[in-house]
């Protein structure tokens, strides 16, 4: 009876063991998806404060002509400065774009926080069904 017993308190730590890796594996999934949730957020604010920017700029490039248009001409190279660093702040607006999309492409195992493919059913790493 005592060896039954034994195996049973094996089989239960057995169990013990493999819940506790599974919880471990999900936890740092958790933790990889909020950390890519946290990156996209932050790119996102960044894109709105270019965004800001380059509708700054254009307010300013607006005055610029209709200081012009009131006879009191603005210097060519000001306005050629403001509208360059609109083209930079577009760039740039671009640059962050790309960047979330590729974030957003990058999905994880919700299980063990492993790459996943797009298409992927099952992560190739734990077999966690995603």
């Amino acid at each position: 009876m005592n060896e039954k017993l034994y195996e049973l308190l094996e089989t239960v730590q057995r169990t013990a063991v493999q819940v506790r890796g599974t919880a471990a594996g999900a936890a740092y999934g958790m933790g990889k998806k909020a950390e890519a949730l946290l990156s996209v957020a932050k790119l996102r604010i960044r894109l709105a404060n270019l965004e800001g920017s380059v509708d700054g700029c254009m307010m300013e490039i607006g005055e610029m002509l209709y200081a012009t248009h009131t006879g009191d001409p603005t210097d060519s190279e000001t306005l050629l400065a403001k509208l360059q660093e609109i083209d930079g702040l577009k760039a740039e607006i671009n640059e962050v774009n790309a960047q979330i999309g590729r974030a957003q492409a990058a999905s994880v195992c919700a299980t063990c926080g492993a790459a996943v493919q797009a298409g992927d059913l099952f992560c190739r790493e734990c077999g966690g069904k995603l």
